[in-house]
């Protein structure tokens, strides 16, 4: 074990105290390796940076963790808060649940800003979540849908934004997803803002959201095949002009639930990421490298945007026969191919 890790370890361990107000009970805490435990965190939405968490606004952290068994299985669910309201919406807090998975791996089933409570009702065997008034600006009970809590609300999104906008006109955008705004300016400006649009709309991994990350784009039907690698039995292809080039937009998943959401440059026509970054950084999306990337473009950044994050493998598509692209992938459930982003930090083969 690395020093980075072993320190990062025992900082995160040090938090695993019951969380104040769980109206469930609660269950033993798993033991948790150092690279379980840092990727437990960095999936509820506090990656490590030298060495310590930050939240969504690159802000030091001090999540607090409780472990709880939400539906009678016997296994921890874990239930992460933080408070900071220079960062999060009303009342100044977020929180986050996750699943540990049979690989030992954490899957984040909700996070949002607020406080939640933990209801007797159940919902596909697990208990409901509740949000009073008093403790979101987003108020409401999250039912388990078969997968996860289901996707933030469209309120729950502009909460994070606006912080402590008023609840009339947060609760007005519920109930359907926020419109991506048509895209402008230069091309690598184009580019950021759709790829902003994607970290946004991956954390709903629905078909509508993730279409809608391209706004102007052109679709072909929707078509059904034989599972691909990450079990995806549907594709959905469109295209979109972006600073005058046409960039080929792909989306893939199930009947409930995209998988992957996927941008390509046209042939021999790439654009300097630095441009994009910089572009990224002008539109309020934050984009944090996580470890080395390549003088050729090949890398891993967390993009964050509107309270929403997600995992960009941004990559160049050399080839002798075919036309050099640029491809910028967001797969959804497995981001690092199937490292930690941990591992993906700690290794210099592309320094």
């Amino acid at each position: 074990m690395g020093k980075i890790r072993g320190r990062a370890f025992i900082m995160l361990i040090g938090l695993a105290a019951p969380v104040a107000s769980i109206a469930q009970s609660p269950a033993r805490q798993p033991a948790l390796s150092a690279e379980q435990a840092i990727q437990l965190f960095a999936e509820a939405g506090f990656p490590l940076r030298d060495g310590r968490p930050v939240n969504r606004c690159g802000r030091p952290a001090n999540p607090r963790i409780g472990f709880i068994d939400l539906n009678g299985d016997g296994a921890a669910e874990a239930h992460i808060a933080d408070v900071d309201p220079a960062c999060y919406g009303k009342p100044g807090a977020s929180f986050a649940i996750l699943a540990q998975q049979p690989d030992k791996s954490w899957k984040r089933l909700i996070a949002e800003d607020g406080i939640v409570g933990f209801a007797a009702a159940r919902s596909s065997g697990w208990n409901d979540l509740s949000l009073d008034p008093g403790d979101s600006a987003c108020p409401g009970r999250r039912r388990f849908n078969g997968t996860d809590y289901g996707a933030p609300t469209a309120c729950a999104a502009l909460a994070a934004v606006a912080g402590s906008a008023n609840e009339a006109a947060s609760t007005t955008a519920a109930g359907s997803d926020a419109e991506a705004q048509p895209v402008t300016g230069s091309r690598p400006q184009q580019i950021a803002q759709v790829l902003g649009n994607i970290a946004v709309a991956s954390q709903s991994r629905s078909w509508d959201a993730a279409l809608a990350a391209f706004p102007g784009a052109a679709w072909q039907p929707r078509e059904s095949h034989a599972p691909l690698w990450d079990g995806s039995t549907l594709t959905q292809i469109g295209s979109i002009d972006l600073g005058g080039a046409i960039y080929q937009a792909r989306v893939t998943g199930l009947p409930d639930r995209v998988k992957e959401i996927h941008l390509s440059s046209p042939g021999n026509d790439g654009v300097e990421w630095s441009l994009i970054a910089d572009a990224l950084r002008e539109q309020g999306t934050q984009a944090r490298n996580i470890g080395c990337h390549s003088p050729t473009g090949f890398g891993y950044v967390g993009l964050a945007r509107e309270g929403r994050s997600a995992i960009l493998h941004k990559f160049v598509n050399y080839g002798t026969m075919v036309p050099s692209t640029d491809e910028y992938s967001f797969v959804i459930d497995n981001p690092f191919d199937g490292r930690s982003e941990a591992e993906i930090a700690a290794d210099r083969s592309l320094c």
